[in-house]
């Protein structure tokens, strides 16, 4: 039997809103955490007691134990198969399913996956060659964009040749036909076939998940080309369902409820890297009634920001007609300059600050005032257009009170009626019946006769959280709420590491956490938490849905980041150094090095606290650091300890680890050799003599500290006294 295939699924999966699907059937009231609570419609529920996940795509009854994604609600609440069910929720959220049994449909199957591997390989070479670009780097620096904020972006460049990318991707494995299919390449009529993109910086446009599935293109040749030029749709991009940096800004938006929309990729960019995080662009399409039913899942308000032109002001009308239908309160907002010149969000923020910005805003006009200011109002045919226009806005609002209050409004501003029966509505909205399937005939009536229907949770789990360290609940959720920060975590969580067995945490449901996020990382190239829940165990299903919303203004989760991993790894360090047994030379050698490696650890952190290192070094110095943990992890498991070793010199002691690992003849596995340059944790024969990486500042000079050999478990300065101190 044909069946959509698994990643069509997920992309309904993250197009559609679980909340929005689930009020449908019962009404929900959005708690303080960014979740929703509504009463279980699977039991006799006298008190709300099912929690809606949007953020994972779940929903679950703490009462009767219910529980599942959007597909799960609508099968067991409408008495559905599954097919039925994902087309029931496509159908109602307006997403296109492919024709199932069309003799194409495989092929597009194919194309799409195709199109996916070929976009995330263009943006692999645009990131290569903007390096090596003075004149792209240059003009990035001119638009103030910083090196964090392009990496976060994907910004590249497309160097001016006529067959760049083609030749790596034919070198990859790929055709010039499947460039062109993917909207990287161009088909002449005489069958030749060129890059799409030349001398162009590049902006990757990711979807909801964080797939990559266009680029845009900034001119930088000065010629008279266009100045932006985007991908065309494919089969994995199609511009009714995209709002540029909505995957970044999803989590700001629905914490403030409030959404700007601006027109041009750097509009976003530097307002999300000037801290104001709540903002997309609506570029290469005028703003969609799919846009403004995802933006409704999470905002209350939209700031229009367009340009005060014949161009922008038509865009504005647009937004009007689109967002006010779906329960959305549009402020307007033009931007300038003390002297009255209009400028653009991007120069506003590089000119003035975030902070004036965000002054600026509360300058914005609600809908009527700026309908009324750019009118002709004095004449009768001017007044009379305008309210028919105003009417025709609210007769397009399905909500009946918010449409009477704006009939209240528009009849005091203008002395008129409050009738709406001589305008037609600009956005008829179809009512929930005309958009159910004639098939959905399984919602229980009034006198709940589907009450006693309670579906249980596939597979009951428990969890204990008083038995997880609240450093580790943080640090996972620190990275769920962080999807930029997953590049990092695999830098350091690396095959190396996952060769060497070590437990970083002491929670496994953490352990398991991390190594699944990362798995799935490297797999798809995107963090979804929904993929990730769908993926997992019952256990860390769980887990995952008691982390709390929260947010961490750039570039705080980078910093915390590494924080984090210097107490994680001096508490892992001293967990190791309990296994070593104090009855040789050789065990004590090896638990001085590891009391020097958390020791140099704490002072690093202390080095960056006090602002003498960067955050670049800082981040450099934890990453070595990791070669260390895992020699000593091979030492532990690999090496014996004589109880009458002979005396070592005190040469040889401080490479004791090394010697040791390196001896052994029977090891399975390779172990790293120690980094260079890491001048916190190395173990040379005088630490003095380390030369430190450029931007790393060493400790200024303390005493020599004596070693307790035999309580050093519990000296001063131990990773649990610096994780007790806040960090």
């Amino acid at each position: 039997m044909a069946f959509y295939s698994n990643e069509v699924i997920q992309q309904l999966k993250a197009h559609a809103d679980i909340a929005s699907v689930i009020e449908n059937f019962v009404p929900l009231k959005r708690s303080g955490n960014g979740r929703y609570l509504g009463v279980c419609p699977f039991h006799d529920d006298r008190s709300p007691s099912m929690n809606v996940n949007p953020s994972l795509g779940i929903y679950k009854c703490f009462a009767c134990g219910a529980g599942g994604d959007v597909f799960k609600f609508v099968q067991e609440h409408e008495k559905m198969d599954f097919k039925g069910a994902v087309e029931w929720v496509a159908n109602f959220t307006g997403f296109a399913l492919p024709q199932l049994g069309a003799p194409e449909s495989n092929e597009k199957t194919e194309e799409r996956a195709m199109v996916r591997r070929l976009n995330e390989l263009a943006c692999e070479w645009f990131e290569q060659e903007l390096s090596r670009s003075p004149k792209a780097l240059e003009y990035l620096s001119s638009r103030h964009i910083t090196d964090e904020t392009r990496k976060r972006f994907h910004i590249g460049y497309a160097p001016d040749g006529r067959e760049g990318f083609i030749g790596y991707a034919v070198k990859n494995g790929f055709s010039p036909l499947d460039c062109v299919k993917a909207g990287l390449a161009v088909q002449k009529e005489n069958g030749g076939i060129s890059d799409k993109f030349r001398d162009r910086l590049m902006i990757a446009i990711q979807n909801m998940s964080g797939i990559i599935v266009a680029f845009g293109g900034r001119d930088l040749s000065g010629k008279s080309h266009a100045k932006y030029m985007n991908s065309p749709e494919t089969e994995l991009y199609l511009k009714r369902d995209i709002l540029f940096g909505l995957y970044h800004s999803k989590q700001s938006i629905a914490k403030e409820r409030e959404v700007i929309i601006v027109e041009g990729y750097f509009d976003m960019i530097s307002l999300f890297q000037g801290g104001v995080t709540n903002v997309v662009a609506a570029s290469g399409t005028a703003l969609t009634d799919l846009h403004a039913g995802i933006l409704a899942r999470y905002a209350e308000k939209a700031y229009l920001v367009f340009d005060g032109d014949e161009a922008g002001r038509k865009a504005t009308f647009n937004s009007l007609a689109i967002v006010l239908p779906k329960g959305i309160a549009p402020r307007i907002f033009a931007l300038s300059r003390p002297d009255g010149t209009k400028i653009d969000p991007d120069n506003f923020v590089n000119e003035f600050g975030a902070d004036a910005f965000r002054e600026a805003l509360k300058g914005s006009e609600d809908w009527l005032s700026y309908l009324m200011r750019i009118r002709d109002m004095e004449s009768p045919e001017e007044r009379a257009k305008l309210v028919t226009f105003a009417k025709s806005l609210v007769k397009s609002i399905p909500d009946h009170e918010l449409r009477n209050q704006y009939v209240k409004l528009i009849s005091e501003r203008f002395n008129t009626d409050r009738s709406l029966s001589q305008v037609k509505a600009l956005k008829p909205q179809k009512s929930f019946d005309e958009r159910r399937p004639a098939h959905g005939n399984g919602a229980p009536n009034a006198n709940g006769e589907n009450a006693e229907v309670i579906p249980q949770l596939e597979q009951a789990a428990t969890l204990d959280w008083a038995s997880i360290p609240p450093m580790e609940i943080r640090f996972a959720n620190l990275i769920l709420r962080n999807p930029t920060l997953m590049e990092r975590a695999l830098e350091y969580f690396d095959m190396d590491w996952a060769a060497s067995g070590i437990q970083m945490f002491e929670s496994p449901v953490v352990e398991e956490f991390v190594n699944s996020a990362i798995a799935l990382y490297a797999e798809t190239g995107a963090m979804s938490p929904q993929l990730l829940y769908d993926n997992v165990s019952p256990t860390l299903k769980l887990f995952l849905e008691g982390l709390p919303d929260e947010q961490w203004k750039p570039p705080q989760e980078i910093v915390e980041f590494y924080q984090t991993l210097t107490v994680l790894s001096t508490k892992l360090c001293d967990r190791q150094k309990r296994l070593i047994p104090l009855n040789s030379n050789e065990a004590v050698a090896v638990r001085m090095q590891m009391s020097k490696f958390t020791q140099g650890m704490q002072t690093l952190n202390k080095l960056f606290n006090a602002e003498k290192i960067n955050i670049d070094a800082f981040a450099d110095q934890i990453v070595r650091s990791k070669a260390q943990l895992i020699l000593f992890q091979g030492t532990i498991s690999r090496a014996p300890f004589p109880e009458n070793a002979v005396a070592e010199t005190p040469a040889t002691v401080a490479h004791a680890a090394l010697s040791i690992a390196v001896s052994a003849p029977q090891a399975p596995r390779q172990v790293p050799e120690p980094p260079q340059n890491f001048a916190a944790t190395a173990v040379p024969e005088n630490p003095e003599d380390l030369e430190p990486p450029e931007g790393f500042e060493p400790p200024p000079p303390e005493d020599d500290e004596e070693y307790s050999y035999g309580g050093d478990d519990n000296q001063e300065g131990s990773s649990d006294d610096f994780y007790d101190a806040g960090y």
